[in-house]
């Protein structure tokens, strides 16, 4: 019984790195792809209204959905994909230094 608790912790397998990395990534890209669009969703309604307000006017508000949010999302998903990357490589790189 002494001798088992002696033994070392299995590594994860190459397979089971990457499928974890690769999900993290896009989990997290995924995660500010949403709150982007909600964020870009709400600046759009409340710049649409501002200018509708100053200009008077029927407001669209599908401009905030097509100039403001969808855009913001996606700028925002980019962001969070590379920078969730840059994330995983560094910290795989010092586990790796150890």
């Amino acid at each position: 019984m002494a001798g088992s608790a002696l033994v070392a912790a299995k590594h994860p397998s190459r397979f089971s790195i990457v499928f974890a990395t690769t999900a993290r990534v896009l989990f997290a890209t995924l995660l500010f792809t949403a709150g982007g669009m909600g964020v870009g969703l709400l600046l759009g309604i409340v710049g649409t209204l501002g200018w509708g307000m100053m200009h008077g006017g029927n407001i669209d508000m599908t401009n905030a959905y097509s100039h403001v949010a969808i855009p913001f999302a996606i700028a925002l998903g980019a962001v969070a994909f590379f920078g969730s990357i840059y994330l995983e490589l560094r910290a795989r790189r010092t586990s790796q230094e150890r």
